[in-house]
């Protein structure tokens, strides 16, 4: 019966983790803590295996594999390690020097290798080769009372005299190891799935596992490479840091990330909306690191956007705005982009800090007066050679005590005004002749104060510095920059927009597309100011959606060069860093890629769940990741190894870091997935 019940044992999943521990073996435990082991072991066991990298993992275990139903249950239990580093042995120093010893009496015959023991009797060489290793405990696996393997994050007891073998994990033991999930973690990962949309969740294979930039011997066939898969929920509604130093892999991770993300709702057919910051333009545009192909082309329905006219990529929509169309947004930016150059001048203070919000059109007074300065901005607009829609008109109500004072000074054929509802004229012209009455209303204005028709000042101090602006002079008739100030901004505004560009955005988001927006032409400003807007209005979007009771859609926001957006100079009320602090309750993944990890606001850092981190070159940034989880572990490695892709990835529902080689963004090999997956839902 004993029997019976090792054979079943046997073949458990503990047992599985030490895989052929017959040929797995690479030594034991002779020294051991609650966070480290010591691991005596030995060139032979070494040299059967493979070889054991720095950082590769391996697995201790008390009990008898073909006995495992015999053990005593607090040997039931399977210890996770990690390779650090060799540890000298007490007899260490008579090795040394019986390997010294051995050295100096060699023939000058023996100066290359000679046979296995090299000169030495078989005893001597054997007890030569003896060493230790300082691991580390990353936790303990077990079978819980539902026969469920569980890994804990430390151990329970330590043995002074312990029983623990080590081995070296590799294939199935070591996907099992990688690609573990605790049963709650996997439980509570289907219920937030369910909660988005998706019937099932699948998990993602991002990349390989990677020791060493060395791969030589532990990578050396494809058949024996382990596949690391992560959960798409581990992404959806959580924050994901990509560190790495240019052309180490951040963007081809990313890029990676993306296309997982994308396929993952394509295959349950629900929606989770994708938009991507593209600083350098290597999202929306080909380039020789995506076999001549780009996110956009291998997603056909991805919408790309730029701040620049393209007429030879129509494909590319407007990213400005039509300041014509949108004043009020118009003159908000042009404050904002205007703070540092603008000075102390008063007029033009008052004019770029008033508001062309609408009123409401009910109250007559304050919104005529709003649709006096919205005709007073175009002429301004117009005079600094923002270009006009074709065959614009500007019309705004006038008093007939104005009109009568103004005409004077106006041109003989002057066009007349419309009579409008409730005694109201209006003129309707051109730009050019709205300008001409503007200028002549001023003048007059200057002689003796136009009256409104309630008995005040038809020009209010708000008109007055809009009027001094347009003509570049003060009240006091001394010279102004006046719309000088804001032309070199005119690269901002496009007359072909049509449409508010945030609400089209949030359009194509919310119906589950890849939005791209190439940053990488036009001027550098635009990056945070029109990009801010953009993700001001998701995140207020989002959390309206929630507060109303409702569940918000899963989106995705990435972002390159994050560093300048959510730095430790930022306060936490600004939109950046807030997206990145409470956007998770709304639904909102950030994921944001920098070189710069220490100039990351530090709360934002503390509260990220996955890290991508591939080659960085400085201590410091180092010595800010070695906060975190047991990157310490890797430092040495993050610092040498500047291989592409290779990098050490720690996701929500994985307890450790995975060191792992990235999967190259393949397009061809995405295609041809997208298209399996086209064909079987039709």
């Amino acid at each position: 019966m004993a029997d019976i019940f090792n054979q079943i044992a046997s073949d458990g999943d503990l047992v599985k983790l030490l895989g052929d521990y017959d040929k797995s073996f690479v030594g034991y435990v002779y020294g051991m803590r609650f966070d480290e082991v010591l691991v005596l072991t030995n060139d032979a066991w070494k040299h059967a295996v493979n070889g054991l990298p720095h950082n590769s993992f391996l697995v201790a275990a008390g009990f008898n594999p073909s006995k495992v139903a015999d053990a005593d249950i607090i040997d039931q239990e399977v210890i996770l390690l990690r390779v650090l580093e060799p540890v000298s042995l007490p007899q260490d120093t008579d090795f040394i020097r019986t390997r010294i010893e051995h050295h100096q009496r060699r023939t000058f015959d023996e100066k290359l290798p000679g046979d296995v023991n090299d000169g030495m009797d078989p005893m001597t060489h054997a007890e030569l080769q003896a060493g230790g290793l300082r691991c580390s405990i990353l936790g303990t696996f077990y079978m819980d009372e539902n026969g469920l393997l569980r890994l804990g994050s430390d151990i329970e007891n330590f043995m002074t005299l312990s029983r623990l073998r080590a081995y070296k994990p590799i294939g199935n033991a070591l996907s099992m190891i990688v690609n573990h999930v605790n049963p709650e973690v996997k439980k509570k990962a289907e219920e937030e799935a369910q909660k988005a949309g998706f019937t099932k969740i699948s998990p993602i294979t991002i990349g390989t596992v990677r020791y060493t930039s060395t791969a030589r011997m532990h990578r050396a066939q494809k058949d024996t490479l382990v596949d690391v898969q992560i959960q798409p929920t581990d992404f959806l509604a959580r924050r994901t840091a990509v560190l790495g130093m240019t052309r180490t892999g951040k963007s081809n991770t990313v890029k990676t990330t993306v296309s997982a993300v994308a396929i993952a709702a394509m295959k349950d057919g629900i929606k989770v909306g994708q938009l991507i910051f593209d600083v350098n333009g290597e999202y929306a545009n080909a380039t020789s690191q995506d076999d001549g192909s780009s996110i956009a082309e291998v997603f056909s329905d991805t919408i790309c956007y730029r701040a620049i006219d393209t007429p030879d990529r129509p494909h590319f929509k407007d990213l400005r705005i039509n300041f014509y169309e949108q004043p009020n947004i118009a003159l908000g930016l042009l404050d904002q982009l205007s703070k540092e150059t603008r000075g102390n001048a008063q007029d033009i203070t008052t004019f770029l800090t008033s508001s062309l919000d609408q009123p409401d059109a009910s109250e007559r007074g304050p919104f005529n007066r709003w649709q006096v300065r919205k005709a007073a901005f175009y002429c301004i607009l117009n005079a600094a050679q923002y270009r006009a829609p074709n065959s614009f008109i500007v019309e705004f109500p006038v008093n007939q005590q104005v009109i009568n004072l103004v005409k004077p000074e106006l041109s003989a054929n002057f066009p007349g005004t419309i009579s409008r509802g409730n005694n109201q004229q209006f003129y309707s012209l051109s730009l050019e002749k709205a300008t001409e009455w503007f200028k002549a209303a001023r003048r007059v204005n200057r002689v003796a104060k136009l009256p409104s028709s309630t008995g005040g000042d038809w020009v209010d101090s708000s008109l007055e510095a809009y009027l001094n602006v347009l003509t570049n002079e003060s009240s006091g008739g001394t010279y102004i920059r006046g719309y000088r100030q804001i032309q070199e901004y005119v690269d901002y505004h496009s007359d072909s927009r049509q449409g508010d560009v945030v609400e089209e955005i949030l359009k194509f988001l919310y119906s589950g597309r890849i939005v791209i927006l190439d940053l990488s032409a036009g001027p550098v400003s635009i990056r945070e100011t029109l990009s801010k807007r953009i993700a001001t209005a998701v995140f207020n979007r989002q959390f309206d959606v929630l507060n109303s009771g409702k569940h918000p859609m899963n989106v995705v926001l990435y972002v390159e060069e994050a560093h300048n957006l959510i730095g430790k100079d930022k306060a936490l009320t600004d939109t950046w860093p807030r997206i990145a602090k409470e956007g998770a309750k709304a639904k909102i993944a950030f994921v944001y890629a920098t070189q710069e990890p220490s100039s990351v606001h530090p709360n934002i850092l503390a509260n990220t769940e996955n890290w991508f981190v591939t080659h960085l070159n400085n201590d410091d940034e180092l010595k800010s990741l070695g906060k975190f989880y047991d990157f310490g572990h890797f430092l040495k490695s993050l610092k040498a190894a500047q291989d592409v892709g290779f990098a050490r990835i720690k996701t929500l529902s994985s307890p450790f870091v995975i060191p792992t080689q990235i999967n190259r963004f393949t397009p061809s090999e995405i295609k041809a997935e997208i298209a399996d997956i086209l064909n079987q839902n039709k």
